[in-house]
């Protein structure tokens, strides 16, 4: 009490008079105020007290649940985040039109092996920015969320996949249009320490109901339309029901052909052409197989079709030509003269630049261009005839020796005939191998090789495989052959020597 009264005493809320306090009471309105004082603080304590015990039982921020709906690398929606989203949305609209495009960044593994993971993530992210920047203006496409009050319209699958999803309405266009800006607009270089990445965009659409009504179904259809795409490019952008077709150990096969030619898995053989009279060799035709490390030698029926049907023809022909070039320039230093020939897809044939690769090959290897002979299929004429027919004139103009190969099997070059420049015709090897059996054949084969002499053009008989077949040829004015009654097919590094050999067994 002492103490409480000293401390009331210095803040001078009581009075002391000296001898005279005992006597005197006192005042009560100090000690009012003191009360009163002391009821605010408490009040304060109080407020301030249940403020820090508001603040700590308020909920934290749930880190987990953001990433479980989240990549962690992007910040972007992810899958999961897309699956709730259309569980919601396809509830409320079941009959709408929607597009699922799926874009992917191509070649990102060099990216990431040139500048490390942190920085190439750096880059994923930043691409994910710009694509979904692209789709601010775009209200048709499902929004996940708001940032500083731009729109979410991104998902990031994972690894360097995204998806958008689009109300098409009664237009399946719109999604192609979209996605084709979007490849045009987003791979803008980005500088990353002095270096200017540069990347590219592969595409593929899905259609919902059309194409299926579940998302993971959706997703693997975009995926075939993107390879598709990837392996043929110009292709439609869009999954059609034909791309099923496309099974994962075909897509994995045409990704393994693409190493073979730099790992020198593809090997040519040969197969000589000859004058059936004297049996002079007047060229050779180069024939494809592939050395697979773990499929054995595989023909090309195995992986040519498909090649071309998936877009890689082109590479693979060049590859061909170099060789066949090459050997040419082997046989001249050598004193041999042969033609060589080569098989040409008709995908090829709408390369512009095929001329200008042929040029550069002939200049460096110091080849005549007249020594090439190129076989074009007929069937070649049929999907874009008039392209076709501008390429074979720029192929004559160049030099080379053009054949129609297959020649009877179709019909649209019958029309086209009289303006090819080519000149000769391979009659097909299914028409002489029943040569000596059925009067059919026989009359065909007669036809054919009539209407070609009567167009001025030389006649080469494929499939010769005996003394009867080749007797008859040459009564019906056929005068060069190529089958196994001359000689199987062998590897092309021993053409040389084999030449040589046979023109010292046949002079002529």
């Amino acid at each position: 009490m002492v103490i409480g009264f000293i401390r009331l005493s210095a803040l001078g809320l009581v009075s002391v008079s000296g001898p005279a306090m005992a006597n005197q009471s006192a005042p009560a309105m100090p000690v009012t105020l003191l009360l009163l004082l002391l009821l605010v603080l408490a009040f304060i304590y109080i407020v301030a007290l249940k403020f820090r015990l508001k603040r700590a039982l308020q909920p934290k921020p749930d880190l987990q649940g953001f990433y479980s709906l989240h990549d962690d690398i992007s910040g972007f929606p992810n899958k999961y985040a897309l699956q709730r989203k259309l569980d919601d949305v396809l509830k409320s609209a079941p009959d709408q039109q929607f597009a699922l495009i799926l874009l992917k960044v191509e070649q990102f593994d060099q990216i990431n092996q040139l500048l490390g993971h942190s920085n190439s993530n750096l880059i994923l992210a930043q691409i994910a920015q710009r694509i979904n920047d692209k789709l601010a203006d775009e209200s048709k496409i499902l929004t996940y969320e708001y940032r500083q009050q731009q729109p979410v319209r991104v998902c990031h699958l994972g690894s360097v996949d995204f998806a958008i999803w689009l109300d098409i309405g009664n237009q399946p266009a719109r999604a192609e249009f979209l996605a084709r800006q979007l490849q045009q607009s987003v791979p803008q270089p980005m500088l990353v320490h002095g270096c200017a990445i540069d990347y590219r965009l592969g595409v593929g659409i899905s259609l919902y109901p059309e194409h299926s009504t579940q998302l993971n179904e959706l997703l693997e259809r975009a995926y075939l339309a993107l390879q598709h795409f990837q392996w043929q490019r110009g292709a439609s952008l869009m999954f059609a029901p034909d791309m099923i077709n496309y099974t994962t150990e075909k897509l994995a096969l045409m990704a393994e052909l693409r190493q073979a030619i730099d790992e020198d898995q593809l090997v040519l053989f040969v197969q000589p052409q000859m004058a059936m009279r004297n049996r002079q060799v007047l060229a050779a035709e180069v024939l494809i197989r592939w050395r697979h490390p773990k499929k054995g030698l595989l023909a090309p029926e195995a992986f040519l079709a498909l090649a071309e049907e998936m877009g890689v023809i082109y590479p693979l022909s060049l590859w061909v030509l170099e060789q066949a070039i090459k050997t040419i320039a082997s046989l001249t230093e050598q004193q041999l003269v042969s033609r060589i020939a080569v098989n040409i897809s008709s995908k090829d044939l709408l390369h512009d630049e095929l001329v200008e690769a042929l040029e550069q090959l002939f200049e460096k290897y110091q080849v005549k261009p007249q020594l090439l002979m190129l076989e074009i299929s007929e069937n070649a004429l049929s999907a874009e005839p008039d392209r076709t027919m501008a390429m074979m004139q720029r192929l004559h103009q160049l030099g080379v020796e053009l054949a129609l190969d297959d020649f009877g099997t179709g019909f649209s070059s019958l029309a086209y005939l009289r303006q090819l420049p080519v000149q000769y015709v391979k009659v097909d090897c299914s028409f002489i191998s029943e040569l000596h059996k059925t009067e059919a054949h026989m009359a065909i084969t007669g036809a054919i090789i009539d209407m070609a002499r009567n167009l001025g053009l030389g006649v080469i008989a494929e499939g010769v495989e005996g003394a009867e077949v080749e007797d008859k040829l040459l009564r019906m004015g056929c005068s060069r052959g190529q089958g196994f009654w001359y000689s199987q097919p062998f590897e092309l590094s021993g053409f040389p020597a084999w030449l040589r050999q046979w023109q010292h067994r046949h002079p002529g």
